[in-house]
């Protein structure tokens, strides 16, 4: 199949801005790959870009002002789509021009070998299959086709999701319960550090469960966006309506690095007490969700230790 490139209902303004985001996407990647020995980079490719969800529907009353431009970037070689390091240098890029008003959206950029789509295609893997069906080429190659999606049976989709839900929800589960231990032993980094993994797992669990996909990324921000596009409930979890609200789910948000490489992190006994019950109620959200999608019993709330 091929992907679909109508982009007429885009308003002119945006449709202008996604040709510059293209731009300079081609730009640093063509600058990243200049002069490299290795094959996978010396011949890699880009062979599509394509938006998705939001802004390639057509409902543009449902899509909120300066929602994030969602773009999938299929390249030629799986080592190419696994070089986070290479592909590092495109999206600071891209942040730069968002952050110094050269273009208007920030940038949500996935990227994956074609052999990668078509395989998870064939699968009928929800993620994919939505993009090759709804999403809007921006680019494509020459005599680029893909695997004609395959609808997963209703089954087997319970099955999958319940066995990624197996693990990213135990794994978020012990990372609470180690925050919940290291808050009461008055370690309050190594409890932030691991309040943001539960979070991390909690989001990545919504996601893998209901689409068997998430992104490849730590950063929570760009997590909890995604995880909420999906499911709206979950921004019950995080409010950031107050300076206080904000601040508290940054210092998570900044714990993965600043305390695994920093000597000066800081965060308040209110700020952590505050950030472990909205994780407390990220966590239960999710599984309540994931119970009812998946036919799950939601796990009872005296399985997780308490801060004294």
């Amino acid at each position: 199949m091929m992907l679909r490139a109508d982009a007429d209902h885009i308003p002119a303004p945006v449709h202008k801005e996604l040709l510059r985001v293209a731009t300079i996407l081609f730009e640093e990647f063509e600058e990243t790959t200049k002069g490299r020995c290795s094959k996978h980079l010396r011949a890699g490719r880009v062979l599509a870009l394509v938006l998705h969800r939001p802004h390639a529907g057509t409902d543009w009353g449902e899509v909120a002002p300066g929602e994030a431009f969602r773009l999938l970037v299929i390249v030629n070689y799986p080592r190419l789509a696994r070089s986070d390091r290479d592909w590092r240098h495109v999206r600071d890029r891209l942040r730069r021009a968002w952050e110094l008003g050269e273009i208007t959206h920030q940038v949500r950029l996935d990227v994956e070998s074609l052999e990668r789509i078509n395989a998870a295609l064939a699968e009928g893997v929800p993620h994919f299959v939505s993009i090759a069906s709804q999403g809007i080429a921006l680019y494509q190659s020459e005599g680029l086709r893909l695997q004609s999606p395959h609808r997963m049976p209703a089954p087997d989709r319970i099955a999958a999701g319940r066995a990624e839900y197996a693990h990213w929800y135990a794994r978020a589960t012990d990372f609470l319960n180690g925050a919940a231990f290291y808050q009461w032993q008055g370690n309050a980094p190594m409890a932030a550090l691991l309040l943001h993994q539960a979070c991390e797992h909690s989001y990545q669990c919504i996601l893998w469960s209901l689409t068997l996909h998430g992104p490849r990324t730590h950063a929570l921000d760009e997590l909890r966006e995604s995880a909420e596009m999906l499911v709206g409930r979950l921004r019950e979890a995080w409010p950031r309506e107050t300076p206080f609200e904000r601040r508290a789910f940054g210092c998570i948000r900044r714990a993965y690095v600043e305390v695994r490489y920093g000597r000066r992190y800081r965060i308040s006994r209110e700020e952590l007490a505050w950030a472990m019950d909205r994780t407390r109620t990220l966590h239960a959200l999710v599984a309540a969700h994931c119970g009812a999608e998946l036919e799950l019993p939601t796990p009872a709330s005296d399985e997780l230790c308490r801060a004294s």
